[in-house]
C-alpha cells in the first residue's frame, strides 16, 4: 500500500508538472527573439474595417483585409467587432504574451469551379497523405490601458507545404523581418 501512495504521488506530480509545462506559452529564444515584457510601437494610425477584426500589414504598407500569401507578414487585430470603422492609434504597447504556432489553410471547391479559402485549427485531416500548406506564426498580445480593444499583432510566414522551395519566406518571422514587413508603420 505504501508503494501505492507512492507511485501515486509522483504520478500526480509529474502530471501535475507536464500541465504547467503544456500551459507555459513562451517560445524558447532560439524560436522566437521577442519576449514577453518587450514593446510594440505603432508609428501611424490604423483603421480597421467596420465588420472587421482585423488589417493586414505587409512590405510596410497596411494592406486592408487581403494579402500576398507566398510572402511574410503580420496583421493587427482587435477583440470585438465594431459596426464602423475602428482606429488604431499610435502608441507603445506592452508585449504581455507571446505565442507561436501553426494555421492550417482549407481549400474547398465551390461548385463553379472556384477555391474558398479558409483558416481552420491544427486538427485537419487531409486522406491524400501530403502536408497541408501552413503559416507559421507568432501572436503578440498587446496590452493598452489607452486602448484595451486592441487585442495582438500576429506575424506570419508565407503559406508552405514544406517545400525548400518557399525557404526562407516561410520560416516564421523574427524581429529583424518583422520590422522590415511593418516598415515605417510601426517597430518591435
Amino acid at each position: 500500500m505504501h508503494k501505492t501512495k507512492f507511485f501515486s504521488g509522483l504520478i500526480t506530480s509529474l502530471a501535475i508538472i507536464g500541465l504547467f509545462s503544456a500551459c507555459s506559452s513562451a517560445p524558447p529564444s532560439h524560436m522566437m527573439n521577442i519576449k514577453q515584457g518587450q514593446t510594440f510601437e505603432l508609428k501611424v494610425p490604423i483603421d480597421i474595417p467596420a465588420g472587421s477584426a482585423k488589417t493586414y500589414i505587409q512590405f510596410g504598407k497596411v494592406t486592408g483585409r487581403s494579402f500576398n500569401q507566398t510572402e511574410q507578414h503580420c496583421r493587427i487585430e482587435i477583440n470585438e467587432l465594431q459596426n464602423q470603422t475602428t482606429t488604431i492609434q499610435p502608441e507603445q504597447f506592452k508585449i504581455s504574451n507571446v505565442e507561436i504556432g501553426e494555421e492550417q489553410i482549407a481549400a474547398k471547391t465551390l461548385p463553379a469551379g472556384g477555391i474558398q479559402l479558409a483558416f481552420v485549427g491544427n486538427a485537419m485531416a487531409f486522406g491524400d497523405n501530403q502536408r497541408p500548406e501552413t503559416m507559421d506564426y507568432v501572436h503578440f498580445y498587446l496590452d493598452s490601458t489607452q486602448q484595451p480593444n486592441v487585442l495582438r499583432l500576429t506575424c506570419s510566414g508565407a503559406l508552405s507545404n514544406g517545400n525548400p522551395f518557399d525557404e526562407p519566406r516561410s520560416h516564421r518571422p523574427q524581429r529583424e523581418q518583422i520590422n522590415q514587413i511593418l516598415g515605417t508603420i510601426g517597430q518591435m
